[in-house]
């Protein structure tokens, strides 16, 4: 029984993952077909990145299952300083502004859009629905590592995109790092709300920031090194026992 509940919250997580994944690939793939610009392009991925809320949002109404459930809620009392007031995150991307950033403010608005819209959405997926179903039949740190492969996995959709193989592998061990983060904050401070915000912000950064070549390299292994650090003092302040769901 315990193991059929195990199968049935993964399988149920690779749904909402793949349902996720096809609203990206729609809109690129329209994105493609029509020649777009940049800023067209924001906000289109934008408006279905919007879209794509809907599914989870349906399945709350249905299912009755309330905001706070998966994690729309204040930051639990005393958690933010286990979490080191999210000082690492801010840290990791902060570099990346001090050398330019694009100032063209059609551009700045669409970004915004976009990234408001992939943090909302991931987010809600992700280290919402995604979090919760799994912590339901597992153990804290069981389910830090499931929710950041799926979240993985989605954003190795880049392999259709075009990209090449070394691009699609770093952003599947960027999505890993960035996923293991993600979930243990959340874990530890019963809150999505600070997760989307970071969501929101790295995006905006990595795609405004005009940090290139070597600099950008030099600032990419600056901002892994903090985040695997982060991650490996988040992991030890995880309990290992099994206690309640979120």
């Amino acid at each position: 029984m315990n193991m059929n509940l195990k199968l049935r919250a993964i399988l149920s997580s690779l749904v909402f993952a793949i349902v996720l994944m096809m609203f990206p690939v729609a809109s690129g793939a329209i994105v493609v077909m029509n020649g777009m610009d940049a800023i067209r392009s924001y906000w289109l991925q934008g408006a279905f990145m919007m879209l794509s809320i809907s599914v989870p949002a349906i399945f709350m109404w249905i299912t009755n299952v309330k905001p706070a459930q998966v994690g729309f809620v204040r930051v639990e009392k005393g958690s933010a300083g286990t979490v080191l007031y999210f000082l690492p995150v801010i840290a990791a991307k902060i570099g990346f502004l001090f050398y330019g950033i694009n100032h063209d403010i059609h551009t700045a608005v669409a970004l915004a859009f976009f990234t408001i819209a992939i943090g909302l959405s991931e987010e809600l997926y992700f280290r919402g629905i995604i979090l919760s179903k799994l912590r339901t039949c597992f153990t804290i740190k069981q389910t830090v590592v499931l929710s950041s492969m799926f979240f993985a996995a989605v954003h190795a959709s880049q392999a259709f995109s075009g990209a090449g193989i070394l691009m699609v592998a770093l952003t599947i061990v960027n999505a890993l790092l960035f996923g293991i983060v993600a979930s243990e904050i959340v874990m530890l401070t019963k809150s999505i709300i600070p997760v989307i915000m970071w969501h929101m912000l790295y995006d905006f950064i990595n795609w405004i920031a005009l940090a290139q070549g070597t600099i950008e390299t030099v600032l990419i292994i600056i901002e892994s090194t903090i985040m695997i650090t982060y991650a490996i003092y988040l992991w030890t302040e995880l309990p290992d026992k099994q206690d309640c769901p979120l």
